[in-house]
């Protein structure tokens, strides 16, 4: 009986517990305090009658089945209520993990940024009554693991710890093993187990004993964990492990969300952006309406963007009455959508319009549904706009170039040819084919080196063209070709080559021009130029000679005077005259190449000139050979100076003699002459034109009387030619001839304002053809008579002024010999110092044209200051017909009756 009222007593005060602390919790109401003090009162009851019982006072009171019966009543209650708190508690776990997975949904509601959605997972995690730490860690390649966020207390050990993914010791742990399998971990009695070893010292310092880890897969990109550390040893059972997994399947899901909606705005800000920046214009049409249009496509119509929004898209087109099916295509594509490209004027907002190319999308019939953009339904396209002016234009311009090109392609005065790669031609222009005999077919194809190009000329063009192809531009190449009929013609070649945008070479544009004609002329200027320069040096020399032979002629006269003419040196004084006659001839012929030789040009006859030297040639030449002469009835008057062009005709006369007396003694032709050896003169008119002048530079148009003298003698080389007109050249045989002859000739025509040419063949014989000015048309001029000589003598007072000695001293004692008193000066200066200081006792002046210090001229000036009536005689070695307004002009070397004459006629004239 005892034993049965303890245990009934027992389990109603537990019954009585429960049930107190189930209203104290407030898992049951208020009306359970009711049945709390009833089971309280039962167990009072059996206690009271548990203490009867041991003192025998109250054995009566209660029954034994009674009692076994209530025993079995409150083990009844103890073991329901027992099974209610079990209930509770798992509904308290089950009600706390929706509440858990309902904060951090709420947490994660309108949250798109991923990195605040892993933090407030954790934050909320980290908050819930069990849970130390939670963070989010990410698996790198490298396989170690880095911490993306966490919240929690005690982080600090356990965030900084080395952990890894792999097989490593650091990666056994939940979270390298949640990461690696894709499994969830779960480990308690954390510093107990071996796997957790590696982190003893982590565990210590922060005091967790259990952590569970489950992985998070948000769209398959690099693998996330989810890691909750708890302070009790066995936190994390199935019913919370499902918790976390249910909650770790809601973060994944939210981070893809987050990572679509940055996609999303990224793409549609890159969207936005490609729009607005896009210079063409761009119109979305959807329903047949405009549903969005660019910022260009705005600008381009003239419109604001809202303007064109849900109007028809077909009013951009100007003509869109006259072409129905452009605008059908803009309105809407076919069944399987479609692009439709065609160019258009295009309408604008104030009316004007422009040229534009309109390029219209649809998207196929299974993707007109989409709702993606607002407003209207219907088919879904793209309109493309750009305005072409300015293209249209550039095409416009490029075919007038185009035009041009191949215009000047064909009138260029320059060979043309695109060479491929191996130098095959593959294009000419037509002044290749005309100089080549070659037509574009011909020779399309064909190695441009082999077909032209020949001999030694070959290798260089084809190392040069090397060059080309290595990027070397050679320039100004010349290389004579050879056309289809035998004629060779040099060309100076110009290369451009043509690349692609590798840099390879694809053809080498290469350009050619005929120098053959310019080349020749250049030889021709060459040689007179040349000419000219030994000219120079020609009239130099014969001053200086001049001068010489001034002193040596004195002299000897002074000599000849001296003696009687029985005395024994009057004959070498005689022949030493002769020679120094012969030397001074020699100076005026070198004078004459030099054009310094004064001449007196007026209107001739220059066939009677001719006529009259050939009545005097023919006398005195070889009775073999003729001399027949060709005179025009109605030839030209010539402007020339009669005496040198006598000299001209003797010196060429001469020269064709001299060639057929080469034959006459011996020297090889290449044919025999038909008939005798002759020499020919003619005498022609001839108009020169621009042709002619072009050919010869050196010639000048206008009228011109011509004078022919050919032979048919031993003729000349191409190198005799050359030097032909050269002073002192010459091919006779010693003695015969000074090589001045021609040199003389070409003086005296340049002189003249004409020119010389001649033709020639080695064997054949020789032309010359000289070339004179036309006069005016009026009677040839006579040669005033001479005049009687005028006395010789005089007693006038003579300034001399030389700066040589030698002819200072014959001058001097010529004149004073014939009366006259002569005082001396060695320069212009002394000169005008003495003319200053004894002016009035000076009756005549001989001044020196060339000295130093005051040349002759600028004494003749000052002179002419101080005394405006001096009679004044200018001398010099070169003659000329520029007095710088002296009274006369000596001419050097001059003889002693020469100087004589004009003294006198000088004072005479000059008399007051």
């Amino acid at each position: 009986m005892i034993a049965i009222l303890v245990g009934s007593a027992f389990f109603q005060f537990l019954a009585a517990f429960l049930s107190v602390r189930f209203v104290y919790t407030r898992r049951l109401g208020r009306p359970w305090i009711l049945v709390s003090l009833g089971l309280l009162i039962l167990g009072g009851l059996r206690v009271y009658a548990l203490a009867g019982s041991l003192s025998e006072t109250a054995s009566g009171i209660f029954d034994p089945t009674v009692e076994r019966f209530s025993l079995l009543v409150s083990f009844l209650l103890a073991s329901g209520f027992a099974l209610t708190e079990r209930w509770f508690l798992l509904k308290e776990r089950l009600e706390g993990r929706f509440r858990l997975i309902s904060e951090v949904d709420q947490s994660l509601i309108g949250v798109l940024d991923e990195n605040r959605i892993l933090f407030n997972v954790c934050e909320v995690l980290s908050r819930r009554k069990g849970y130390r730490l939670a963070w989010i860690a990410a698996g790198e390649l490298d396989g170690s693991v880095r911490v993306v966020k966490h919240a929690g207390e005690g982080e600090a050990p356990l965030t900084s710890a080395a952990i890894r993914w792999d097989d490593a010791p650091e990666g056994q742990g939940p979270t390298g093993r949640a990461l690696r399998t894709g499994e969830a971990c779960v480990v308690n009695r954390m510093r107990r187990n071996p796997r957790m070893a590696a982190w003893e010292k982590v565990l210590a310092e922060s005091g967790v004993r259990s952590a569970a880890s489950v992985r998070i897969e948000p769209d398959g990109q690099q693998p996330m964990a989810l890691t909750i550390y708890a302070d009790a040893r066995s936190a994390f059972d199935r019913l919370e492990m499902e918790a976390v997994s249910a909650l770790a399947h809601r973060v994944g899901g939210a981070v893809q969300s987050a990572r679509r909606y940055e996609f999303f705005v990224c793409a549609k800000g890159a969207y936005d952006d490609l729009l607005r920046t896009q210079r063409d214009g761009v119109i979305l049409v959807r329903g047949e309406k405009v549903v969005r249009v660019n910022l260009a496509a705005a600008a381009m119509l003239g419109y604001r963007e809202e303007e064109l929004v849900g109007m028809d898209p077909a009013v951009i087109l100007k003509d869109s009455q006259e072409k129905p099916e452009m605008a059908r295509s803009l309105r809407g594509g076919g069944e399987d959508g479609g692009r439709f490209e065609w160019e258009a004027e295009i309408l604008r907002k104030d009316g004007s319009s422009f040229s534009g190319e309109v390029i219209a999308t649809w998207l196929p019939r299974e993707y007109k549904k989409a709702t993606w953009i607002p407003k209207f339904s219907g088919p879904l396209g793209m309109i493309i706009l750009r305005d072409i002016t300015q293209r249209k234009q550039f095409l416009e311009d490029l075919r007038k170039e185009r035009d041009f090109s191949a215009k000047i392609l064909a009138i260029a005065g320059v060979l043309v040819a695109q060479l491929g790669p191996r130098g095959e031609v593959l294009l000419v222009n037509r002044q290749f084919e005309e100089m080549t005999g070659y037509h574009g077919e011909q020779v399309s194809g064909r190695e441009m080196a082999g077909l032209l190009i020949s001999g030694t000329a070959r290798d260089s063009y084809l190392r040069a063209f090397a060059d080309v192809l290595k990027g070397n531009v050679p320039s100004n190449l010349e290389f004579p070709i050879v056309s289809r009929t035998g004629e060779e013609r040099l060309v100076v070649w110009n290369h451009a080559a043509l690349r692609d945008s590798a840099g390879q070479v694809t053809s080498v544009i290469a350009t050619g021009t005929d120098v053959t004609e310019s080349r020749r002329l250049e030889r021709q200027i060459i040689e007179m130029q040349k000419m000219e320069a030994v000219g120079t040096l020609a009239g130099g020399v014969a001053h200086d000679f001049n001068n010489i032979l001034t002193g040596i002629l004195g002299n000897l006269d002074l000599a000849s005077e001296a003696i009687p003419p029985e005395s024994l040196a009057a004959l070498p004084i005689q022949e030493s005259i002769k020679a120094s006659e012969r030397a001074a001839n020699m100076v005026r012929q070198l004078l004459d190449f030099s054009r310094r030789s004064p001449s007196e040009r007026r209107a001739i006859d220059l066939g009677k000139l001719a006529q009259e030297v050939v009545d005097l040639f023919a006398q005195a030449i070889d009775k073999r050979i003729e001399v027949e002469t060709f005179l025009t009835g109605d030839l030209w008057l010539a402007k020339a100076d009669p005496n040198q062009m006598h000299q001209v005709m003797m010196n060429l006369c001469v020269n064709a003699r001299d060639a057929i007396m080469e034959c006459l003694e011996g020297k090889p032709r290449t044919e025999e002459p038909s008939g005798r050896y002759r020499i020919r003169i003619l005498t022609g008119n001839a108009a020169i034109g621009e042709e002619y002048c072009r050919q010869h530079p050196y010639a000048r148009r206008g009228d011109f009387v011509v004078l022919s003298i050919s032979d048919n003698g031993s003729g000349m080389d191409k190198a005799t030619q050359r030097r032909i007109f050269e002073p002192f050249f010459t091919t006779k045989k010693l003695g015969r001839g000074t090589g001045l002859g021609l040199s003389t000739v070409y003086g005296i025509m340049k002189q003249h304002e004409g020119w010389i040419t001649l033709e020639s063949q080695t064997g054949k014989g020789t032309t010359f053809h000289a070339y004179l000015p036309r006069a005016e048309e009026r009677q040839a001029e006579k040669l005033p008579p001479p005049e009687k000589a005028k006395a010789r003598t005089g007693k006038e007072t003579i300034l001399l002024v030389d700066d040589e000695e030698m002819i200072r001293n014959f001058a001097q004692q010529i004149l004073e010999i014939h009366g006259y008193s002569v005082v001396t000066a060695a320069d212009g200066q002394e000169a005008v110092d003495l003319y200053i200081r004894q002016r009035d006792r000076f009756d005549l002046v001989i001044l020196d044209l060339t000295m130093p210090h005051l040349s002759g001229s600028e004494v003749l000036t000052r002179i002419r200051n101080l005394n405006s009536h001096a009679k004044v005689i200018l001398s010099s070695g070169y003659p000329s017909g520029e007095t710088y307004r002296a009274s006369a002009f000596l001419p050097k070397p001059y003889r002693a009756d020469t100087l004589i004459r004009v003294v006198r006629e000088v004072l005479d004239l000059y008399r007051g």
